[in-house]
């Protein structure tokens, strides 16, 4: 026999015997489970949303004189100050208007000069009530006129609707400004969430449900909270419907900006007193749900019914009971040792380019 063929027999038992006390040694190793007791216990459900934290009431403050090009004559605050309701935030320009209010507090003294005249000439019968009863009515539309006027002069102040913050304010002493022009905003301190929700979970969300709010910025700070509002009407956005939820916070919290992102959990129900299995536990096979109970060394396949769940969690309502064993995850190292052994392996005295 030739050295070649002595070589081909000593490979082919060398192999064989290598793939045997793997195979062997690999068959030797248990297969392990990790496991769970079922319990009893409360299981709160919520769905998530996202946004922002915003200010509960905030008001664009504009011109509401008609005209264009008014100028602004004074501005009495600065952004971020605090403000009184009825405080100034601005003058505008009102010499116009000053003057319409002096001509009817004329017409008016006028008129009720008239008016003495004319019943007097009453009262000595050179006048019939009808003179009477024309002159008063004269009297009360220059009264009307001047109530006008002056109100017309109020718009030129434009003052903070509300007790708040002063923020946006972009106009100077000398501003030309219009109707359309905003000249600061007043928001209030306390601020909001305002989070948008898929319209699958939207559709369990109601007015009054409690919330759980984290802060990006405040990773340490968890607020809580209710839903005071959702859209009856979505929008969509490259094809996904998605509504918009208001939510008040129990406590305000000084930290708290109106702009910083926000993750919200809106609970939806609370479960009390349930069986739950960790979610890992379940499995599905052609729609039916089931678990697998660990009952000495070898598990057993168990059927289901679940009920309510969350990330974490599934109530059990039938099924299984308090105190049994589940398995939560399999762990086969003989599977893992076949992906590691095999093709890989290079005799002594085998090159690259095969026997010699």
């Amino acid at each position: 026999m030739n050295k070649k063929y002595i070589a081909i027999i000593a490979i082919v038992v060398i192999g064989g015997g290598f793939y045997w006390y793997s195979k062997s040694t690999s068959n030797n190793q248990p297969v392990q489970y990790k496991t769970a007791v079922v319990e009893k216990g409360t299981l709160v459900v919520s769905v998530a949303g996202s946004g922002q934290a915003e200010a509960v009431n905030q008001v664009d403050l504009k011109p509401v004189i008609a005209g264009d090009a008014i100028e602004v004559v004074v501005v009495y605050v600065k952004n971020d100050q605090a403000v009184k309701k009825g405080d100034m935030i601005a003058l505008l320009d009102s010499k116009d208007a000053q003057k319409s209010v002096r001509n009817a507090l004329l017409d008016l003294e006028s008129a009720k000069n008239k008016y003495s005249q004319v019943k007097t000439d009453y009262n000595k019968d050179k006048l019939t009530r009808t003179d009477k009863q024309a002159q008063k009515i004269t009297v009360t539309q220059k009264e009307n006129s001047l109530g006008d006027a002056r109100e017309k002069l109020s718009d030129y102040y434009v003052r903070a609707p509300f007790d708040g913050i002063v923020t946006g304010l972009n106009v100077s002493v000398g501003d030309s400004v219009s109707r359309s022009d905003v000249l600061a905003s007043v928001i209030t301190r306390d601020v909001h969430a305002k989070v948008s929700i898929n319209e699958i979970d939207a559709a369990q969300v109601k007015v009054g449900n409690k919330a759980t709010i984290k802060l990006n910025a405040l990773a340490d700070t968890t607020i809580t909270g209710k839903v005071t509002k959702i859209d009856t009407i979505g929008q969509t956005t490259q094809g996904v419907v998605s509504y918009n939820a208001e939510i008040a916070f129990d406590n305000q919290n000084e930290l708290l900006k109106p702009g910083m992102s926000i993750s919200a959990a809106i609970i939806i129900d609370v479960k009390q007193d349930v069986v739950i299995v960790p979610n890992s536990a379940l499995k599905n096979k052609s729609g039916q749900s089931y678990v697998e109970i660990l009952e000495g060394a070898t598990p057993r396949q168990v059927n289901v019914e679940i009920g309510a769940a969350n990330n974490a969690e599934t109530e059990i309502l039938s099924g299984i009971n308090v105190g049994n064993t589940v398995v939560t995850q399999t762990i086969d190292p003989n599977v893992a040792a076949k992906t590691t052994t095999g093709s890989g392996m290079r005799l002594p005295g085998m090159g690259g380019g095969g026997l010699h």
